[in-house]
């Protein structure tokens, strides 16, 4: 596999943007329609300029096209490429949106999304006629750093607590968190590891107990064929992990609609309910039970090749339907 940027030729340390600013402003000024000024104008350029350059060179037969970059999208269908998004979420930003109204061509391509189907809510796969899911798509095999598990109490449950890579720009997420060491503070008979990030440390938070290990990067895979619970933002690839090692994750929407947990709000919750909330799910086989049939459905369509076979048919222009989903 190589990696080839798209962003030679573009400055953007002169202008006062992240690359991430740039990529956010774009997506919200091209779902809206608005004109682009000088700048923007010449970041799409630049893009074009690398996707024309990077068909000529690898001849490739079709392109997956992240949604959130819609001027990609654009520009391959003014170049005649065939392509799909390849959504790592379970919505579509263009949904909805005057670029939607204005392209509607864009509103039939068809979507992979990297996710069970059984994850979704039923009436939204009925109604999507263009979106085929891939399946978990967790990557068993990468390195990450192993993990010291001698920190850990290997007789009391193990809970794991993350907000994603970028907990940063959580708001609320260091409130949340110190909500939590709080919560393990009063329930001595489980654990808790704490994934931060780089951003936050210790000395940014009081009173941690013995029964709360805070890490500023926690190698997820490891933890999570372990842990009892999770709690999270409700970052889709982190649930995606805890589905397929059967967790239940604390999470909003389709968590609590399939019976995998509950939600809280990641910026009024209280000790007590966060204390409440772990308590139930710690205690209630339901959830178990729900974890355990939704990590039997990964390993199914892993072990089916479910994913491969939908892309090859969009490769061979079939209509690969949902007929493969077992």
């Amino acid at each position: 596999m190589r990696f080839i940027s798209l962003d030679e030729g573009w400055d953007s340390a002169g202008s006062g943007f992240s690359q991430l600013d740039v990529m956010e402003f774009l997506l919200e000024e091209r779902l809206h329609c608005r004109p682009l000024n000088q700048y923007f104008t010449t970041v799409v350029e630049v893009f074009r300029d690398g996707i024309e350059a990077l068909i000529s060179y690898l001849d490739p037969d079709f392109l997956l096209i992240d949604p959130y970059v819609p001027d990609v999208a654009l520009i391959a269908q003014d170049l005649k490429m065939p392509f799909a998004f390849l959504n790592t979420n379970l919505f579509n930003p263009l949904d909805g949106t005057p670029l939607l109204e204005r392209s509607p061509e864009l509103g039939q391509v068809p979507q992979l999304i990297t996710c069970l189907e059984e994850f979704d809510y039923p009436e939204v796969v009925r109604r999507s006629r263009n979106r085929r899911f891939l399946g978990p798509g967790v990557d068993l095999q990468r390195q990450e750093e192993p993990f010291d598990w001698d920190k850990i109490d290997h007789t009391n449950p193990l809970i794991y607590c993350s907000l994603g890579s970028q907990s940063q720009n959580c708001v609320g997420a260091q409130r949340l968190f110190q909500v939590m060491i709080d919560a393990l503070s009063g329930l001595p008979h489980l654990q808790m590891i704490l994934a931060t990030g780089t951003h936050f440390n210790k000395d940014d938070f009081r009173g941690i107990p013995p029964n709360v290990l805070m890490l500023n990067y926690a190698p997820q895979l490891q933890i999570l064929e372990r842990a009892d619970l999770v709690i999270t933002h409700g970052g889709l690839n982190t649930i995606r992990e805890a589905l397929v090692f059967g967790e239940q994750p604390m999470n909003a929407g389709r968590v609590v609609h399939h019976g995998l947990g509950v939600w809280g709000n990641l910026q009024s919750v209280t000790v007590e309910q966060a204390r409440s909330f772990i308590e139930r799910v710690m205690e209630t086989e339901s959830f178990r039970e729900r974890a355990a049939f939704f990590r039997e459905k990964c390993e199914q369509f892993d072990e089916a090749g479910l994913d491969v076979k939908m892309v090859e048919a969009l490769l061979a222009g079939e209509n690969c339907e949902q007929e493969f989903v077992q």
